[in-house]
């Protein structure tokens, strides 16, 4: 029975920076022990290996060896019946009576009360600190690595086609353009939004700007987004739709990369990345929303942002853990948590998230609370000195105080605009009030955002006035009610409506997601859950975080009036579940999520079994044909010529060399593949039938995915089309 403690999977970050104060071998696992033997072990020979006999004492009924009791080894450990009973039926003497006790006692120890090797009071490496952080061992090959990256540079480039072409197109102020694209411009030129007269899209259109008025108007939004809108239309021109949307599609091209970058620090796999990217890069909410000048895409790249962040954080905080607490014992006191640049750069993403609309709150909340018990479940793991109360006093307030204060600095820093512009919408408001004998003891400025604030909120609450593709949030992940965007038919089209055979032509724009992916992901979700509940591993909350913080919270808004086409801000969590799901069917989650192996490299631990730290077996053949020659040596160490097993295999006959061969080449094949799979597959075992029948779910998945953005690229671009073509589109008659 192994007594050891059992090594938590290790952490999924790839590669590291320097700050992370690591340098792992590329290729290489770090040397773990989980125990040092102490002087009594170290001085009593100890037996090892299956066929190894006991202790001539021990066999004679004597006290067992103290080096028989407990030994620790990397992986293994002595086997409880080290000390041999005495034989039923002997007679024993004292002496033998009180060498059985002692065996028993030690062999009793040994089964059910040796201590963990972390609680014990001998000094711990960083190794050993490492594994029980679930930290990475190794580092991705070379090859892996590029392949990783050439995956997310290709799904951007696609992700940049299908964001960038025709993107004026059409030029027109379309839905809530007519609220942005025109509020930027005016916050732009006035610092605040100003009054537009009505019937203004025509004339913006046209580059007539004449109707802007600077009287205050009201507006529901921070001003966050039409900035970023407002920079796009200065580097084109404001009359450019073009510019319009130039902010926003550069946006969803960003959204698609740091995606990649993301799944690449979770799980660095290329298949995985490449999946993630492109299935992103063909979803048609991602397409539309990131062709019209709206704010919620914004949402999504800063959210995603925010996340990757905190993801690095983890890594970046645990390994500081580690560097800290090297050399001590169980019970050290918890170090410093340090500066956290990456936990304060997400406060400053979490703030930008809420500068555009308001609905980034409740992910500063999640990201809040994971943050904690990530810092909880670390500190629990080293076995520091209370590490409930540094939790939830030293651990907690400080994660609070980098991200909360960050984001609310953030925020205020977003409405510079307002502040500094004495016209803008409620200024003024606390002055009258004074002079009406109902003053404030806060500033005028501060009072006057305030009573701003609460306007919006109220505004926000009780927004319900019905709008015709208004949908609850119950259907938004099969999206059963997607939103129109444009629609114009023949009586509108002009010199367009002759464009197509039948001459009854429209053109439209629809915010249908790729089906196959949405769909697809629906399960996904579930099956992340199932992932988290029996493999308790933490890059599963991520995803799941994304669904926590930007889609439940709008189930408390039932009754306002809501949009399927919010579900931008959370569509690369949707993605990013059916990454994971796909990935688990895979066999890519397994392991310590590094692949060493690819172009001819191979890692194998060769020393586990001994104590030792593992080391790096490089082989040409893979790691295939490193395990065919361990099982050799095996064979051969029982006569002690384990050495020699490598020129006994190669004086054989024929047939040994062609099964050579073969296994070189299952070896080169296993190679091949881990260079593009990567993630948790161990290159020197058999790749399993589950594992193809998973590549196979996901090749159907892609082609459904791939040929479904094919037939509804014209109505995600607003292409002219047949009236029967695009109703032939409407697969539901909720999509009309």
């Amino acid at each position: 029975m192994n007594d050891q403690p059992t090594t938590p999977s290790p952490d999924a970050d790839a590669y590291l920076d320097p700050e992370d104060d690591v340098t792992p071998v590329r290729g290489t696992r770090f040397p773990i022990t989980l125990s040092e033997p102490n002087s009594r072990q170290d001085s009593a020979a100890k037996p090892s290996g299956p066929g190894a006999k006991p202790d001539a004492a021990a066999q004679q009924g004597g006290a067992a060896p103290s080096g028989a009791s407990a030994s620790s080894q990397v992986g293994s450990q002595a086997p409880s019946g080290a000390a041999a009973p005495a034989t039923a039926g002997t007679t024993q003497g004292p002496a033998s009576s009180q060498g059985a006790q002692a065996g028993d006692q030690a062999a009793s120890s040994q089964a059910g009360t040796a201590a963990p090797a972390l609680e014990s009071p001998q000094p711990r490496t960083r190794e050993q600190l490492r594994a029980v952080l679930g930290l990475p061992s190794r580092l991705p090959s070379q090859v892996v690595t590029r392949n990783g990256w050439i995956a997310t540079v290709v799904t951007t480039l696609i992700a940049a086609f299908t964001r960038l072409w025709n993107l004026g197109s059409p030029h027109e102020i379309m839905f809530d353009e007519t609220y942005y694209v025109k509020d930027a411009y005016s916050i732009w030129h006035l610092g605040y939004e100003g009054t537009w007269a009505q019937n203004a899209n025509a004339s913006f259109v046209r580059g007539n700007f004449s109707t802007l008025s600077p009287e205050a108007s009201f507006v529901v939004h921070p001003p966050l987004g039409k900035w970023l809108i407002a920079t796009g239309m200065e580097l084109t021109g404001p009359a450019s739709s073009w510019g319009w949307r130039l902010a926003v599609a550069l946006a969803g091209i960003a959204t698609v990369f740091l995606l990649c970058r993301l799944v690449w620090r979770l799980f660095p796999s290329p298949l995985l990345v490449g999946l993630a990217g492109l299935f992103l890069a063909i979803d048609g909410v991602g397409i539309t929303e990131s062709r019209i000048g709206l704010l919620d895409g914004f949402i999504g790249l800063f959210a995603l942002a925010a996340v990757y962040c905190i993801v690095r954080d983890r890594q970046s905080q645990r390994e500081r853990i580690a560097r800290l607490l090297e050399g001590t014992a169980a019970g050290a006191l918890a170090p410093k948590a340090g500066w956290r640049p990456w936990m304060i750069s997400a406060g400053v993403l979490l703030g930008c998230a809420c500068s555009v609309k308001w609905s980034g709150l409740y992910l500063l909340a999640t990201i809040g609370i994971m943050t904690v018990i990530w810092d909880g479940t670390a500190l629990r793991a080293v076995k520091a000195k209370v590490w409930k109360l540094e939790t939830l006093v030293s651990r907690g307030w400080g994660n609070f105080m980098r991200l909360v204060p960050v984001a609310g600095v953030t925020y205020l820093l977003s409405w510079f605009g307002w502040f500094m512009n004495p016209s803008a919408y409620k200024h003024g408001w606390a002055a009258a009030e004074r002079a009406a004998g109902r003053g404030s003891w806060l500033p005028d400025s501060i009072a006057d955002f305030i009573e701003y604030h609460r306007a919006i909120y109220e505004f926000h609450v009780g927004l319900s006035t019905p709008h015709s593709y208004m949908a609850k949030p119950s259907g938004w992940l099969l999206q059963m009610r997607p939103t129109s965007f444009y629609w114009q038919s023949n009586d509108t089209l002009g010199a367009d409506a002759y464009q197509c055979d039948t001459r009854n032509c429209v053109r439209a724009i629809t915010s249908i997601g790729n089906i196959p992916i949405w769909w697809a992901a629906f399960v996904a979700v579930f099956v992340v859950v199932a992932y988290v509940a029996l493999k308790r591993d933490w890059r599963g909350w991520v995803v799941l975080a994304g669904y926590i913080g930007l889609y439940l919270p709008w189930f408390m808004y039932w009754d306002r009036t809501i949009f399927t086409f919010y579900t931008v801000a959370f569509v690369p969590f949707v993605v990013l579940a059916l990454t994971v799901a796909l990935g688990w069917g895979i066999g890519l989650l397994d392991g310590d999520g590094v692949v060493t192996a690819g172009s001819g490299e191979a890692s194998v631990g060769a020393s586990a079994a001994t104590g030792s730290a593992g080391a790096g077996v490089g082989a040409a053949g893979s790691a295939k044909a490193v395990g065919a020659a361990e099982a050799s040596r095996a064979g051969a160490g029982r006569s002690g010529e384990a050495d020699a097993a490598g020129a006994d295999a190669s004086d054989g006959s024929a047939s040994d060399d062609v099964a050579t061969k073969e296994t070189n080449a299952q070896g080169d094949l296993k190679d091949k593949l881990g260079a593009y799979l990567g993630g948790g597959q161990v290159l020197g075992k058999d790749y399993e039938p589950s594992m193809f029948m998973g590549l196979i779910l996901t090749g159907i998945i892609v082609l459904a995915a791939v040929v479904f953005a094919f037939l509804w690229w014209p109505i995600w671009t607003a292409q002219v089309v047949d009236y029967n073509f695009w109703l032939w589109h409407m697969l539901f008659r909720s999509w009309i």
